[in-house]
């Protein structure tokens, strides 16, 4: 594990090292034989925060947030499988991905834990608490829930399956810079944990999206609306749901209407909605302050 802050030196001869999130840890570890790479904050005996995050994400979209709670929280973060530094697992979807957290939190001493999750991540977090309700202490949405916006979702998807592989990093930070306006700059460098360099020297997605849909295409295969296979039966998980929820939706979302997200803080038993100010789908990125103080103020009011 690499355990590590901003302001230690470089090593002698450059000798290259994973990237170290702020006030944080970034380390690997072999769960199931399965390579597994997170990012960690706070004392480990601390309240448990476990954040899953979106498609085609990694586990650094949650920077901000770790940073914001490691002074009393233990916050784990894992790359979710065939996403940034961790390993496919044998299956793909919501089930089989959920079925992967049990050891996951078993292996880091995690009995009990809030659940904070941005879209897939959401997703999980919903499908794994259907199956370990006691294992669950609360659970934070970030703009998903059972009924999605079709044209939206499908931005993501092309442009998820548009780029075969970048030039450069700095090729790169000019397409995601179109894809998404909140974001104020980019650098280059830190795209890094997004992307690596193949053999050839172009840069290439940290996630499985990018291979699954161009082969899809290729075969001829139609895949028109993959999410509501994602979604499927995920009203009768949330409906089911009787801890606190905290349902956030990106005010300008295109993937999560405010109807969408009325209709699902609604049919949990247990849950409050807030928006997100001054952001879109990826709200944990697009407005990290916002959405770290609307996640903080949720833990002290379920007293965790």
């Amino acid at each position: 594990m690499t355990n590590a802050s901003e302001s230690t030196p470089p090593p002698v001869g450059g000798v290259p090292r994973h990237d170290v999130p702020l006030a944080g840890r970034s380390g690997f570890t072999l769960i199931d034989g399965r390579q597994v790479h997170y990012l960690e904050w706070g004392p480990s005996g601390a309240p448990a925060v476990l954040c899953l995050h979106g498609g085609g994400q990694t586990a650094y979209m949650y920077e901000e947030l770790g940073q914001a709670l490691h002074r009393r929280y233990h916050v784990l973060a894992p790359d979710l499988p065939d996403h940034g530094d961790s390993d496919p697992a044998d299956e793909f979807g919501r089930h089989a991905i959920a079925a992967t957290l049990p050891a996951l939190t078993a292996h880091f001493g995690i009995t009990k834990a809030v659940l904070v999750g941005a879209s897939l991540g959401g997703i999980v977090a919903i499908t794994h608490t259907a199956a370990h309700a006691d294992s669950v202490a609360a659970i934070v949405l970030i703009d998903i829930g059972h009924k999605l916006e079709p044209a939206g979702v499908m931005k993501i998807m092309e442009f998820m399956g548009a780029h075969e592989s970048f030039a450069s990093l700095e090729d790169a930070a000019s397409e995601i810079a179109k894809y998404l306006p909140y974001r104020k700059s980019f650098r280059p460098e830190s795209l890094r944990r997004n992307l690596r360099q193949r053999a050839d020297g172009r840069w290439v997605w940290k996630h499985g999206y990018n291979r699954r849909l161009r082969a899809a295409a290729a075969a001829g295969v139609e895949t028109p609306r993959p999410w509501e296979t994602a979604v499927a039966g995920l009203d009768v998980d949330a409906a089911a749901l009787r801890c606190p929820v905290l349902v956030l939706r990106g005010a300008t979302s295109d993937v999560l209407s405010q109807q969408g997200a009325e209709e699902v803080a609604a049919l949990i038993p247990n849950a409050h909605l807030a928006t997100v100010a001054k952001a879109g789908h990826l709200a944990a990125g697009d407005n990290p302050e916002s959405t770290a103080s609307l996640v903080s103020a949720f833990l002290k009011d379920i007293g965790w």
